[in-house]
């Protein structure tokens, strides 16, 4: 019970630290070259993201194809234990479809999933995590929340 738990743990931290590199090294390193197979991050998602207020509908097409490849690069993990593969597994299952909602529902997302809102509306260069913001904690690149500040300046 206590091995399952370490491992739900350390797949958490594991899975959250990988978004945090794709998004922060892939999608917005290498995606600012123009002839990157990440362009399209910046260029489509960003740019459509803040011309409508957050809202995406188009969010899910690439991470429909992605997620189901970098859960099957991860299946040797099942070898070391099947609760991290499993929860490095639900995490990204997660992570396709909060994002999606977020960009659906703006209200929602600027709300309770606020470090995700500041990475599209105020400042693209931080915040990178999109289901939790362990790793910009950890790393010192969370954006302040919008609306905290906003209140404690009332």
């Amino acid at each position: 019970m206590i091995v399952n738990f370490f491992f739900v743990l350390v797949g958490v931290f594991y899975a959250n630290l990988a978004e945090y590199l794709i998004h922060r090294y892939l999608f917005h390193g290498y995606g600012k070259k123009g002839s990157s197979i990440f362009a399209f991050h910046i260029r489509e998602h960003h740019l459509i993201a803040v011309k409508n207020g957050f809202i995406d509908l188009r969010a899910s097409s690439k991470e429909l194809i992605g997620m189901p490849v970098a859960i099957l690069l991860h299946t040797p993990l099942w070898l070391l234990s099947p609760t991290l593969f499993l929860t490095v597994s639900i995490y990204g299952i997660l992570f396709v479809v909060i994002h999606n909602m977020l960009h659906r529902h703006p209200a929602f997302a600027k709300r309770y999933f606020w470090w995700h809102w500041n990475h599209h509306m105020r400042n693209q260069n931080k915040s990178w995590g999109v289901v939790l913001p362990l790793a910009d904690i950890i790393t010192g690149t969370l954006e302040d929340n919008c609306m905290k500040v906003k209140n404690e300046s009332r």
